[in-house]
């Protein structure tokens, strides 16, 4: 059996897409997967499964939320060494207590061109930062920034794929738990 953490885009923000993360567990068990947990309302979802090809899972798991909720969610899906290597290489320098900037990671399906990419880049500012690792961007923003430009729709729109961003904090607690 091997572990994985979903990570689902567009569920609980804004009102929309509302699902209680008891359901969601379930919903995933009713998949046949085992050992799920669930951390914070957000849509990540930590589970064991067989090992997998990650193109054969994803399609089983959004093709069985959709026929739960009704719609269809995007998923994002890592194994606890791809997190161990996302948080490893981040390009932003120490995290300290005292930090000064809010840090996040948005997850991508693939690793965008690098057209893509340069055209994402070219937003940047001395307050907001962008940088590609493979199939996730990592964001930092200056905490004095009052309206960061960064949203999860315009990081859609410039990179023509679905993504889904969490927090450095929320990053470092989904390989504590999905590690254990």
């Amino acid at each position: 059996m091997e572990t994985y953490v979903a990570l689902l885009r567009g569920i609980n923000v804004s009102g929309k897409n509302i699902i209680k993360m008891e359901d969601l567990r379930q919903i995933f068990e009713r998949m046949q997967f085992s050992n799920v947990q669930t951390y914070i309302q957000s849509g990540n979802v930590i589970f064991s499964a067989k090992s997998t090809a990650e193109s054969a899972l994803l399609q089983k798991i959004e093709k069985g939320l959709e026929k739960e909720l009704g719609y269809s969610v995007p998923v994002m899906l890592r194994t606890p060494s791809s997190l161990a290597t996302v948080v490893s290489q981040h390009p932003f320098g120490n995290v300290s207590p005292e930090e000064t900037r809010k840090l996040y990671v948005t997850f991508l399906h693939d690793t965008p061109s690098e057209a893509m990419q340069q055209s994402m880049l070219q937003l940047q500012s001395d307050q907001e930062k962008f940088h590609f690792i493979g199939r996730e961007l990592y964001i930092a923003v200056e905490k004095s920034m009052l309206k960061p430009l960064f949203t999860n729709v315009l990081l859609e729109k410039k990179l023509k794929m679905a993504a889904t961003t969490r927090n450095w904090a929320t990053v470092n607690k989904l390989l504590t738990l999905s590690a254990r």
